[in-house]
């Protein structure tokens, strides 16, 4: 048995998560004008990532709270 819980962030991202993260980024920096290959983008990215891992799953919020981010 565990002796520590798994919690959400700590699980890993499967191709459907991937999938979805994946468009969230791309409609952000297409609203945004960005190329996906800047640092930019990058930290945008990262953001998305996180926000998903702490439990915002719809991916309207996760483009909403990624463009306040800007």
């Amino acid at each position: 048995m565990l002796k520590t819980p798994i919690l959400p962030r700590d699980m890993p991202l499967f191709s459907d998560d991937l999938d979805l993260l994946s468009g969230v980024l791309g409609d952000v920096c297409n609203k945004r004008g960005l190329k996906r290959d800047t640092p930019e983008a990058e930290r945008i990215g990262s953001l998305i990532i996180q926000l998903y891992k702490q439990g915002v799953r719809d991916s309207g919020k996760l483009a909403d709270l990624a463009k306040a981010y800007l």
